[in-house]
């Protein structure tokens, strides 16, 4: 019987195609997805310019970004973010360890150590992972290298740096490998830096500087049919400004280690990992940025273990099952202000989180099935029992007794206390996808799933506030929790329920024979969102307005739109590709309002060309204005605009490659509509949207030995 693999729903909203660089597929079974490849990456940081993985997923029709700090911003799949989204990196999650979520997972790694991005979003198997909701972004790092033949050495590596003019961004990568056919070693680096960035009108917005570091080595055996690494890996950042919070990120070292292997035990496929981070993180306010003096720590060990097994059983079938386990411990705590001795802030130490735990255990299923030569499904099944406790905790005032005339802590504490932290919960996943091809040139995917995402440690156990009573006109220690970029305060809840996502997808997709001349997508999604963990005023003070996590039902829809055509491809003009995405997304409470960070309708569309050693591009993306709003947290509207970006690439050799590009090329002023509210260049209550990037002259250099 003829094959024809099977191209997962899932996938299908994953990637605008790249016609210009390399369009890796990653084949596992008969499952297929299509990946942001390394070349890919390498062309996107080079435009770019910068180590921000987050960026390099814009492009994707239904993906958007919040943009935090400078190197951790939040990726958005259609509309939905942040633990919302799962995102491992080799089979690793990473927690964010921060009541801020100043560091995503993301933030750990930059585009020059990785092989692949898989993207997929809405309809997500069940053996992408549980646990969320909005989609699964997989990082996959560059895999190691072997000498092809017994007796042979392997030397190589590359360098490269690149430096962006608006704020005087400057990074440096450099990664060298030693093997034989058998052994390989690997050490890789990579350092960037950068200074506040400018509108387009000129202005500086401050605290939007940073500086950070991270390094890597591998060490790999080849097996037989396949192999055994061990990835150990540092990251220092010294200091990101977050101009849409309260505080900035002072410090975050983080180490980890990754053991990894992939193989066969006959006809089943074996990929499992153990792993294990530890995180430090440090928060405060950047000197010369803002003024004020508030330590923060935070305190995170997280480990777990995957198996994943693929079986092929018969011609037509193949069976994967796996588990997986996440192993999670939060501690973060507010030493007093030695600084000023503000009464709110001192005597003693704040517990925002003390001992905070979250297990999470996860068994599950799938059978990937080619019925006909025109037909294909996809159906799973997932459990995932997640298990969550925390300590007693105290505020500042806890130790000698002291009240201040308008602090809540010990109330607030003591009410916290004398509830029961531990819960407990049991959630099921289900996914069904199936794809029809019509014709050569005509292909219809139709796909529902179930999925469910437990409270994260602060959506559930951030107490400040918990009480109810609000004696206190200015809530800072509710104003510290808060990762919306909004201004507001929250507290936690903790009779919450998980979430539970029920979503419908389908795409058309239309293309010539072998799908390289031209291509469009149309991608429709609805999901109802059961137990949607959203916000409930709870107090306004100062022009600050205060929130309690809650349960409430919401639904999101909207739809992608993609595809590309070849214009030319001949031997004196070389390849000349015109491509374009639209998406549009929105999002609703049941009970009237629209949910938060709704991306407004927008559109890009990229002209490249591709000819010898050369290839050049501009890139035109528009954005509607942002009238779209949750007014419970004072969303501010955005206006329309368009930004218009060009680039040029020269390959001097194999080895050698320069790049230059001029962002924002007509310095156009404009306010970003995920970028939240600047509470540094203006005071927070004014709620002044974060102001964009203007125009940046833009170089990259990279060299291959």
């Amino acid at each position: 019987m003829k094959k024809v693999s099977l191209l997962s729903l899932a996938a299908i909203a994953a990637l605008a195609i790249e016609p210009v660089t390399l369009q890796k597929i990653s084949v596992e079974g008969d499952i297929v997805n299509t990946d942001l490849s390394s070349t890919t990456l390498a062309k996107k940081q080079s435009s770019t310019m910068s180590g921000d993985v987050a960026t390099a997923l814009k492009d994707i029709p239904g993906v958007s970004v919040y943009e935090m700090g400078s190197r951790a911003s939040l990726p958005v799949i259609h509309g939905m973010a942040d633990d919302r989204v799962k995102i491992d990196i080799d089979g690793m999650t990473i927690t964010s360890a921060c009541p801020n979520h100043m560091n995503p997972a993301l933030s750990y790694i930059d585009t020059t150590k990785i092989e692949s991005i898989n993207v997929v979003a809405g309809i997500t198997p069940v053996s992408e992972g549980g646990d969320s909701i909005g989609g699964t972004i997989a990082v996959k790092t560059k895999d190691p290298k072997f000498a092809d033949k017994a007796g042979e050495a392997l030397i190589s590596g590359e360098a490269s740096g690149f430096y962006r003019s608006n704020n005087q961004a400057r990074g440096a990568s450099i990664s060298a490998t030693a093997a034989n056919d058998k052994l390989s070693i690997n050490y890789a680096g990579y350092a960037e830096q950068a200074d506040n960035y400018k509108n387009g009108n000129g202005a500086i917005v401050r605290d939007t500087l940073y500086k950070q570091a991270n390094h890597s080595a591998t060490l790999a055996y080849k097996t037989f049919d396949g192999y055994i690494a061990l990835k150990l890996a540092q990251s220092n950042t010294d200091y990101v400004g977050f101009p849409n919070e309260y505080m900035d990120m002072l410090a975050n070292q983080s180490t980890s280690g990754n053991l990894i292997y992939k193989g066969k035990i006959g006809s089943l496929f074996i990929d499992a990992n153990a792993y294990r981070q530890n995180t430090d993180h440090y928060m405060n306010k950047l000197i010369g940025e803002r003024t004020g003096n508030m330590p923060m720590y935070t305190d995170a060990k997280e480990s777990g273990l995957n198996v994943k097994a693929t079986l092929p059983y018969s011609q037509t079938q193949t069976l994967k099952f796996g588990a997986d386990y996440n192993r999670y411990r939060l501690n973060d705590w507010w030493p007093e202000d030695s600084v000023n001795h503000m009464a709110g802030m001192s005597p003693g130490t704040f517990l925002n989180i003390n001992n905070g735990q979250r297990d999470r255990i996860g068994l599950f299923s799938e059978v990937v099935s080619q019925w006909s030569d025109r037909l294909s499904s996809i159906f799973g099944v997932r459990y995932d029992r997640v298990t969550m406790d925390t300590d007693d905790v105290h505020g500042y005032n806890g130790y000698s007794g002291f009240i201040g005339a308008n602090n809540n802590d010990p109330v607030d504490a003591a009410y916290f206390n004398a509830l029961e932290h531990k819960k407990v919960d049991n959630n099921f996943d289900i996914t069904a996808m199936g794809k029809y091809v019509y014709s050569k040139n005509s292909d219809i995917e139709l796909g529902f799933s179930r999925k469910t995402r437990s409270p994260n440690m602060y959506e559930r156990y951030s107490w400040a506030g918990s009480s109810g009573v609000y004696t206190n006109p200015i809530r800072m220690d509710m104003r510290m929790v808060n990762w919306f970029g909004d201004g507001n305060g929250y507290v936690g809840n903790l009779n919450l329920d998980p979430e539970v996502a029920n979503s419908i997808s389908a795409t058309l997709s239309l293309h010539d024979n072998a799908e390289k001349e031209w291509s469009l997508k149309l991608t429709p999604y609805y999901t109802k969102v059961k137990d949607y963990i959203d916000i409930d005023l709870v107090n306004t003070s100062g022009g600050i307005n205060y929130f309690q996590f809650i349960n409430t039902d919401a639904h999101l829809f909207g739809a992608d739109l993609s595809g590309y055509t070849t214009l030319s491809d001949t031997v004196d003009n070389g390849k000349v590709t015109l491509k374009g995405s639209i998406s549009y997304t929105r999002g609703f409470r049941d009970n009237g309002g629209s949910l938060y960070h709704m991306m407004p309708f927008h559109a890009k569309i990229s002209l490249d060309r591709a000819s010898g050693t050369w290839n050049n591009g501009i890139d035109i993306e528009s954005v509607a204005q942002k009238s779209s709003v949750d007014t419970l947290r004072k969303e501010p509207l955005t206006p329309g605009y368009a930004l218009v970006d060009l680039r040029t690439g020269y390959a001097y050799s194999k080895q050698l490659n320069m790049d230059f590009s001029v962002t924002n090329f007509f310095n156009k002023a404009y306010a970003m509509p995920l970028g939240g509210i600047d509470t540094v260049n203006y005071t927070a209550n004014t709620y002044t949207p974060l102001q964009g990037m203007g125009r940046s002259f833009n170089a990259a250099l990279s060299y291959k030995f």
